[in-house]
C-alpha cells in the first residue's frame, strides 16, 4: 500500500535515487546526486519540509513532489497566495499515476492550508525559489515537452495549461555585435559595465541566487544613470554535464521612460560580445509565448527555439 508523508533528513539519498530512476526527460540533470539537491533544494532558507511530499510503498521511496511560493511585489518575503508543484517524480512502478495523482493532493493541501487561492503546477521565472541549474535550463519553464509523463500527471490531476514558455538559445561562435546607426549612437552616449557578484536587489534575489555566479552588465549615461541592465549566470552545473561554457539570461530591465529606444536590444548584444570573448559558446533563455515584444527582440537577437514547456494552472477551490 502507498502511503504519502512529507520529507524527512534522511531522505535525500532516496530522493536522489527517484530523480535518476523516473523519466524526467532530458531537460533533467543528470546524473541526480545528494549535494546537488542540498545546494539547489534542502539548503535554501524558506525549505519547508511540510511542502516536499514523499510517497513510500513499503521501505522504498518511489516517488516526490515539491510545493513552494514564489516572491511578493517587493521580493521581500514570499507570497503564500499563489503556490506551485514545481515538479512531480516517480519510478516506474504499477501505480505510476495513482501516485502521482497522491502526491499532487498532498502538494496541493499544503499550498492551500498556508493560505493559496492559486495553484500552479511547473516552475517559471516567478517561481524559481528550487531546482535552478537543476531542471529546465536557464530557468523554471513550467513542465518541459520533453517531460511527458510529469505533463500527463498535471493533466490528470485536473491542471490546465496557462502559459507556453519558450527555451531559447543562441549559439557565440563567431559572434559579432551588430553595427548600424542606432547602435552606433546608442555606444557614443552610454558605457557598458560588467559587475561580477554584483549586491543583489531583493530577498528574494538573494535568496534565490545564492551560490550561483551571477553576473549584471548596467548600461550607464554619460552621467552614471543606470538606464537598464541584464542579469546572467553561468548555468551550472547543467553546462557542465553538456560540456561547453554556457550562460543564462535571467532578466533585463530598461528604466520605464527609456524603453522601446532600441537599450534591450544593444544591452543584450553588447553583453553576448563581453561573454563570447570570455569563452561563453551559448546564452539560453526563456520567453513566455504570450510575451510579444520579448519573442521579438530575441529572434531579432539571433535566438532560436529549441523546446517549449507548459505552466499549468488550477483553482484551489474550497479547503
Amino acid at each position: 500500500m502507498i502511503q504519502y508523508r512529507c520529507f524527512r533528513n534522511e531522505d535525500p539519498p532516496r530522493l536522489a535515487d527517484v530523480w535518476r530512476t523516473a523519466d524526467l526527460g532530458p531537460g533533467a540533470m543528470q546524473p541526480m546526486t545528494t549535494a546537488l539537491l542540498e545546494a539547489a533544494v534542502f539548503s535554501k532558507p524558506y525549505f519547508d519540509r511540510e511542502g516536499l511530499a514523499v510517497a513510500v510503498d513499503g521501505d522504498r521511496v518511489v516517488g516526490f513532489a515539491h510545493a513552494a511560493f514564489g516572491p511578493n511585489r517587493e521580493g521581500s518575503g514570499l507570497d503564500r497566495s499563489r503556490g506551485g508543484t514545481l515538479l512531480v517524480a516517480v519510478v516506474p512502478h504499477a501505480s505510476q499515476s495513482e501516485i502521482a495523482g497522491g502526491l499532487i493532493a498532498h502538494t496541493e493541501r499544503y499550498l492551500k492550508s498556508r493560505g493559496a487561492i492559486d495553484l500552479l503546477g511547473g516552475g517559471s521565472a516567478d517561481l524559481r525559489g528550487f531546482y535552478l541549474g537543476l531542471y529546465g535550463g536557464a530557468d523554471l519553464p513550467g513542465i518541459l515537452d520533453s517531460s511527458t509523463a510529469m505533463q500527463r500527471f498535471f493533466e490528470q490531476a485536473g491542471y490546465v495549461a496557462a502559459e507556453r514558455i519558450v527555451v531559447m538559445r543562441r549559439h557565440l561562435s563567431g559572434y559579432r555585435p551588430p553595427v548600424n546607426r542606432l547602435q552606433l549612437a546608442i555606444r557614443r552616449k552610454t558605457r557598458l559595465h560588467a559587475i561580477d557578484e554584483p549586491a543583489r536587489r531583493t530577498w528574494w534575489e538573494a535568496a534565490t541566487t545564492t551560490g550561483v555566479a551571477l553576473r549584471r552588465y548596467e548600461l550607464r549615461s554619460e552621467s552614471e544613470e543606470v538606464l537598464g541592465s541584464a542579469s546572467f549566470w553561468d548555468m551550472q552545473p547543467q553546462a557542465d554535464a553538456w560540456g561547453i561554457v554556457a550562460a543564462g539570461l535571467l532578466r533585463i530591465d530598461i528604466e520605464g521612460t527609456r524603453r522601446r529606444e532600441g537599450l534591450a536590444h544593444y544591452l543584450v548584444t553588447e553583453a553576448m560580445h563581453d561573454l563570447a570573448e570570455e569563452g561563453v559558446v551559448l546564452v539560453e533563455t526563456q520567453v513566455a509565448e504570450s510575451n510579444a515584444a520579448a519573442m521579438r527582440l530575441f529572434q531579432k537577437l539571433g535566438f532560436e527555439p529549441t523546446e517549449r514547456g507548459t505552466l499549468y494552472r488550477k483553482a484551489a477551490g474550497p479547503g
